[in-house]
């Protein structure tokens, strides 16, 4: 079998994933969790860390596990020919967090909606590990069904990148996850216990993502994940994924799985001959911009106007709450019309973020609800909203 490339035929129905961005290379032996890797030399380490620090990256570069410079210390050059502190880099790497859960302004919205969202996260697209069996680094492919979002991939922006903390807070993560899983698995449960002390004391609920970055990279992961919902029966589980035998997979009562925009195409079709059997397929859909943002040129001829509130310079005109805003009431029953010709779903059942939070929540999959930037996460983690229509900027 090649790098990057697993097949299992007994538990996700069989998917194959290929290489994000390295020629195939043989796989040796298994890693933890039946992890999608190949190992790294020292050599190639040190050529990436080169780049990093030279600010040389090329192209393939774009796509590879994200180090920052900072984490990346200078030795003196040795005869092994060892430049950077490849030794330090692994001991940061294996320190194992302090937390595993975490909050973030946008999740931490959802207090005043009467729940709140901590997440787990781990390296978008794929991050560099130990294995701490032999002191070999190994990159590991932690989104596997992953497509065309590897090219606007928000967890490889901003604040995920931009601090040495972030970055490696993830790969530690990662790192644990696939070395430890039953310490993982252990220490996910007890800060649930601990957060969930203080959730009940406040009434508000307790909702967990899982992944705010990576994906369910095996069937053994998945378990995994799963395993801890059924041992916290009474918190919400939710998360996106790119692989469409894990969106359609038998899951506890108490985890909702979205299927989001930019997998593989392979993966879309799965979903579309899912639905053809009459299955209802939850989804997290970024709507594309020119449906609610028209071009210059459709504007002047008519054809489509934007449907978003702008300033006198172009920028989105924004509520007491930081969420984007429509035109008018015309302009917003425009584009339900629009996003209900697009997707084939009845314009009657699509409703805004507010309107979904002012409607009771029932088992009864029915409700494609518009979210506008600024607005929270709540229709991801409901049984009755089928389609999350996700607008960005």
């Amino acid at each position: 079998m090649k790098a990057y490339e697993f097949i299992n035929e007994t538990t996700l129905g069989g998917f194959q994933v290929k290489p994000l961005h390295i020629e195939d290379q043989e796989v040796d032996e298994a890693i933890g969790l039946n992890a999608p890797h190949r190992r790294m030399s020292r050599d190639e380490l040190q050529g990436y860390a080169d780049r990093i620090k030279s600010g040389s990256k090329t192209k393939k570069d774009k796509f590879a596990p994200v180090l920052h410079g900072s984490n990346l210390k200078a030795i003196t050059k040795d005869d092994s020919g060892d430049k950077w502190d490849l030794d330090d880099l692994a001991q940061q790497i294996m320190s194992r967090p302090k937390t595993l859960l975490g909050t973030n302004a946008k999740m931490s919205k959802s207090a005043t909606e009467g729940e709140i969202v901590y997440d787990l996260t781990l390296p978008a697209l794929s991050g560099i590990i130990v294995d701490e069996s032999n002191g070999d680094f190994v990159e590991i492919t932690t989104c596997p069904g992953a497509g065309s979002c590897q090219l606007f991939c928000y967890a490889r922006k901003g604040g995920y990148v931009m601090f040495p903390a972030s970055s490696m807070g993830a790969a530690q993560a990662l790192n644990f996850l696939v070395n430890d899983p039953q310490g993982y698995n252990n220490m996910v449960n007890r800060e649930i216990n601990q957060i969930k002390r203080k959730t009940d004391k406040h009434e508000i609920s307790l909702v967990v993502r899982w992944h705010d970055a990576g994906d369910f990279f095996s069937k053994e992961y998945l378990d995994l994940a799963f395993d801890v919902a059924r041992k916290n029966p009474d918190v919400k589980f939710y998360a996106y994924t790119k692989i469409a035998d894990v969106a359609t997979a038998d899951k506890p009562a108490n985890f909702i799985i979205n299927f989001s925009s930019g997998a593989k195409r392979g993966e879309e079709k799965k979903i579309e001959f899912h639905q053809t059997k009459g299955n209802t397929v939850k989804q997290g859909i970024t709507v594309p911009k020119e449906l609610f943002a028209a071009s210059k040129q459709a504007v002047a001829s008519g054809a489509q106007p934007p449907v978003v509130a702008l300033d006198a310079k172009g920028k989105p005109i924004k509520d007491a709450k930081g969420r984007t805003q429509f035109i008018d009431q015309a302009a917003l029953d425009d584009f339900k019309q629009r996003l209900a010709k697009k997707y084939q779903v009845d314009v009657d059942d699509i409703i805004t973020y507010d309107e979904m939070l002012d409607t009771p929540e029932s088992d009864h999959p029915k409700w494609h609800v518009i979210v506008q930037p600024g607005a929270g996460d709540r229709a991801a983690n409901r049984r009755d909203v089928i389609n999350s229509f996700l607008l960005f900027h």
